[in-house]
């Protein structure tokens, strides 16, 4: 068992830049193909709103105010006031196309973070290593052990469940660089991805909101994978022991 009081960790993926009040449009709410496919129905509900819009449609009453500026309900006395008010009653759709038109914006600029972000984060990466997560490499994984943060101080201090270590052997070629930047890339090709990756099911770096650090321990590298989440911490921790049991296979047997 690992004890760390670890923080923000470097692997944390952070999608900013879309400053956005549409809700459920934030990045990290839906794969970057449902920000288009919510983009595209919004879209397509502007444009039934605007088609509604007559610009010259017109609607005609009298708006009679007393003196005094409150309504009057009955007849008019000395001094009421009756003004003509004339308005457009399709001007409701007009605003209601530009507020969907607004929000297919927000969508379709949370699915352009996500694809930049992956895209940013994978720049260098081998497809062969974007494809397979580096802790699919059952054969290398020495060890799998859960990750704890202490809460609170002193006699009063607790520990929660956090995620998992996930060490790995040194082999040729690898280095603790290398290994961080094919982990920030998967975490960002999963957000991408709606956190869906069938073909990767054990994978600790799939589930949301996780983060990974990797360290140097001398004969290998350990991969500190948490949430803040303590449901996704235990996914996490599920998904790394169902990988050190998975059986074995070679790298390339699981490239279709």
């Amino acid at each position: 068992m690992v004890r760390t009081m670890l923080f923000p960790l470097v692997g944390a993926m952070v999608l900013g830049g879309c400053a956005t009040t549409t809700p459920g449009a934030r990045p990290g709410d839906m794969s970057e193909a449902a920000h288009q496919r919510e983009a595209q129905k919004l879209s397509t509900t502007a444009a039934q709103h605007q088609a509604e819009y007559d610009p010259s449609a017109k609607a005609t009453r009298e708006r009679c105010r007393a003196a005094g500026g409150h309504s009057r309900h009955g007849g008019l006395d000395a001094g009421d006031v009756c003004w003509t008010s004339i308005t457009n009653p399709t001007e409701t759709h007009l605003r209601q196309a530009a507020e969907h038109r607004r929000m297919a914006a927000d969508h379709r600029a949370a699915s352009s973070a996500l694809r930049d972000a992956e895209a940013r984060a994978c720049v260098g990466i081998k497809l062969a290593d974007r494809d397979i997560s580096p802790l699919e490499h059952v054969e290398d994984i020495s060890s799998v052990e859960p990750l704890k943060d202490r809460i609170g101080m002193g006699k009063s201090s607790s520990e929660r469940m956090a995620g998992v270590v996930v060490t790995l052997r040194a082999v040729p070629g690898m280095t603790a660089e290398w290994l961080q930047r094919v982990a920030d890339c998967h975490l960002a090709r999963n957000a991408s991805l709606g956190h869906v990756a069938p073909e990767m099911p054990n994978c600790p770096l799939v589930p949301k909101g996780v983060t990974a650090r990797v360290t140097s321990t001398g004969n290998g590298f350990a991969v500190a994978i948490r949430s803040n989440e303590d449901e996704a911490a235990k996914e996490i921790l599920a998904r790394a022991r169902r990988l050190r049991s998975a059986p074995t296979q070679s790298p390339t047997s699981a490239v279709p």
